[in-house]
Parts: structure tokens; C-alpha cells; sequence
């Protein structure tokens, strides 16, 4: 049983801390009121004790991304612990940690019916799209989102739950085969998770990164490093870099009819050529975040056999936020930054 830090105790005067963008470019601390009265039936109520941050937060906190109204609160990689249950929720009990799903799909459209939920009509996106975010010290959730935490997993692990859904889904997605060779483009957040969910499996993957840092981390994880003309052909890839310069950089090196499962999101036109997609007869193919409430069951249950907690930096406090997203603020140790809640 893993022993877990100190909570901050919910806080008794009506108000709690939040962190939202108040304009382009600036996040402040705020103090608002915390959830009031019974919890709604089919919801929780959840003390959170940690959030991941992602490429989509530094993009709403720049201004290169524009959030839906201000002030806007950031935060969709979310765990927390259990404080009230409401009614029609057997399952809960107060005292459970749990993972937020952000995505909240509606269950009766088209695509919730045939069970692709990711591309759910009326999709609710905490911290990104349609409701406030989890950098909040309480927020209430619908129970059917949240997933229970294993005992034996660390906060610090916990946290990469929601990024290593993503991940994982691009995986099931790509539809690998035993026998195949896949090639990881980038070993940024993704790219090392779907590092560590391949070796997992069995596999030892390539990597593609020019940092050479985050090589290094992809080879201690399980990966080799691959070497255009030297290293055998593969005949998979899954696209984590978000970058044109990626698949443009190993296209004439791929064996022919391989899948290409993109994960990683950019503006710019693919940077392979037309030419080349067609002379490889490449097949691409896109993976966005996962399927309710599968695939974030599953990741959650790779929990204890995945270090996902390789890929974070140094904790930042609730209270640091501000100036972690303040511009030009020095970058933190390691790929992924998170706030401690707890701190």
C-alpha cells in the first residue's frame, strides 16, 4: 500500500483558490466560491490533488489559443479525492481517489451510439472547450467520468492518467500487429508514454527525437534510437511530435503500405509530400483523445506497471501558477510539468 502525503484540508470559509487566464497572456490566482450545497445526483464532489499541464494550457495561457470566455479556468488532466457523493452512486464512497475524465460525452448521438464517442456531437471539454477547468481546489464531476485510482499508485504516476489515455487509444488504434516494427516520432509527452505502453506489450519501438535528452529518456525506457539508412525499415508509426518535420524526415525510409497513426496536432500541412504518401502508399490516419469509458478504464488499469512518472518535472504549487505561465518564465526540468495540488 503506498502511503500517501497530507491532504490540504477543504477549505471551511465558502471560498477556494483557482487558477485562470484573466486576459491574453495572463494567468492570476483567484479566490471564488467553492461548490455550495448537495452535489448533484450521478456527480462527486473532489478535493483535487493534481493536475497535469499540457501543450493546450500553455496555448489558452499565451493567447495562441482563445479560451470561450474570461476568465477562464485551465486544467483538464485531472485526480482528486472523493469528499461528497451524490445520490445514485452506490459505487463511490467518500475517501476514493479518482481520475476526471474531461471529455463528457452525451451518450445519444450517432457516434456516442456506435460507440465513437470521441467524436461525440455535443462533446462537454473541461479546461478547454465548454466548462471550467480542474485548477481549482474543489470542483464537482460526473461520477460516470471519474475512474477509481489503484491503491498502490502515486499521485505523481496518477497523474499522467488522463495524456496516457491518449496514448494508449493511438495504440489500439494503430492496430499492431505482433510482428511489427513501430517507429515513434517525437518523445515528447506522448511519444514516451506510447514508449513505455509498447515495451509493455513486448515491443521494442524506435524513436525519432533530435533532443538529445529526451532520447535518451526514450532509450532507457525501452526504445532504440532510430537511424535513417541504418536501422531496419519499420513498418508502423505513431506520429507523437505534432511537427511536418517528422514524417517528412523519415517518409523515404519507411517500408511500404505502413499505417501511420497521428497524434500529435500542428496548423501546418503535413510535411510529407503528396509524392511521397502515394509512392510509399502510406496509410494515415488520425487518433484524437479516446472512446468512453474504455479506453481511459484501461489506461487506468497500465497504471501500476507504467512509470509514467519518468516524463514529470518538479511540482509547481497551486500558487506558483501565475508565474509558471507568466511569458518568459524559465522552462522546468523535465517533459511534463504538473501542479501539486497538496502544496
Amino acid at each position: 500500500m503506498v502511503e500517501h502525503a497530507a491532504q490540504r484540508p477543504v477549505p471551511q470559509d465558502g471560498r477556494m483558490r483557482s487558477a485562470e487566464i484573466t486576459a491574453a497572456g495572463q494567468v492570476e490566482l483567484l479566490s471564488s466560491p467553492r461548490p455550495r450545497g448537495r452535489v448533484a445526483d450521478r456527480h462527486l464532489r473532489i478535493q483535487m490533488l493534481a493536475v497535469g499541464i499540457c501543450g493546450t494550457d500553455h496555448a489558452l495561457a499565451s493567447g495562441g489559443r482563445t479560451p470561450p470566455e474570461l476568465p477562464w479556468r485551465l486544467g483538464h488532466e485531472g485526480i482528486g479525492v472523493v469528499t461528497e457523493v451524490g445520490l445514485g452512486d452506490g459505487e463511490w464512497t467518500v475517501g476514493d481517489r479518482v481520475v476526471l475524465e474531461p471529455n463528457i460525452t452525451c451518450g445519444s448521438c450517432r457516434y456516442c451510439r456506435l460507440g465513437t464517442t470521441s467524436a461525440c456531437t455535443h462533446r462537454l471539454s473541461a479546461g478547454v472547450l465548454t466548462q471550467p477547468g480542474f485548477l481549482a481546489e474543489v470542483v464537482d464531476h460526473p461520477s460516470d467520468f471519474c475512474h477509481r485510482i489503484p491503491d498502490d499508485v502515486p499521485i505523481e504516476r496518477a497523474v499522467c492518467a488522463e495524456p496516457l489515455t491518449v496514448a494508449a487509444a493511438a495504440i489500439r488504434r494503430a492496430g499492431l500487429t505482433s510482428s511489427q516494427t513501430p517507429l515513434i516520432l517525437g518523445a515528447g509527452s506522448q511519444g514516451l508514454l506510447a514508449t513505455m505502453i509498447l515495451v509493455r506489450q513486448g515491443y521494442r519501438p524506435y524513436i525519432s527525437e533530435p533532443q538529445a535528452e529526451r532520447r535518451a529518456l526514450a532509450v532507457e525506457l525501452g526504445a532504440r534510437p532510430f537511424a535513417p539508412g541504418t536501422s531496419p525499415a519499420p513498418d508502423a508509426v505513431i506520429d507523437a511530435a505534432g511537427v511536418p518535420e517528422a514524417l517528412a524526415s523519415v517518409v523515404d525510409h519507411l517500408m511500404p503500405f505502413v499505417n501511420v497513426t497521428l497524434v500529435g496536432e500542428d496548423h501546418h500541412h503535413l510535411g510529407a509530400s503528396s509524392f511521397d504518401i502515394v509512392q510509399k502508399q502510406l496509410r494515415i490516419s488520425g487518433s484524437f483523445i479516446y472512446e468512453h469509458p474504455n479506453d481511459m478504464a484501461a489506461a487506468v488499469a497500465l497504471l501500476p506497471t507504467v512509470p509514467a512518472e519518468r516524463i514529470l518535472g518538479s511540482p509547481v504549487a497551486l500558487s506558483a501558477v501565475p508565474s509558471f505561465f507568466a511569458p518568459g518564465a524559465e522552462r522546468r526540468s523535465g517533459v511534463k510539468q504538473w501542479v501539486d495540488m497538496r502544496r
